[in-house]
């Protein structure tokens, strides 16, 4: 086994905050589950600025919508670090500034946050397969 595998390296994102159980939601708990990265879903018990300490959109073509540009807006009032990738962009560009962010905020608890017309996208599936094998 390579010394850079994902069994053998500690991983940079710890948990994944998710919002609702939709179809971008249940894709990214699968793939975090595979990938050994602890899930959840907010359940409202607390506030959701106290449950996250930073935001991750992932959207095509910059089409986000209001409510995650307010939630982004908000979080950012708060301090919180905040990323956006674009599934449609230069896919090595797009994996390494998520890893590159992930490493320079060391973020404990990110909301990934992302439209259920995702997970139709063969980029959006190429996006995760790659991002697991650098994280």
């Amino acid at each position: 086994m390579s010394p850079l595998s994902s069994e053998v390296r500690d991983m940079i994102l710890k948990k994944i905050v998710l919002r609702t159980n939709d179809g971008f939601s249940q894709a990214i708990e699968e793939w975090a589950k595979n990938k050994n990265i602890e899930t959840s879903f907010f359940d409202g018990k607390e506030s959701l600025f106290d449950t996250v300490d930073s935001l991750v959109i992932l959207h095509e073509d910059h089409n986000i919508s209001k409510d995650v540009k307010e939630l982004r807006d908000a979080l950012e009032k708060l301090h919180k670090s905040t990323h956006q990738i674009d599934i449609n962009a230069t896919m090595n560009a797009a994996v390494a500034s998520l890893r590159f962010w992930i490493e320079n905020n060391k973020p404990k608890s990110v909301l990934f946050v992302g439209n259920d017309n995702l997970t139709k996208s063969q980029r959006f599936t190429d996006y995760l397969e790659k991002l697991g094998a650098v994280l």
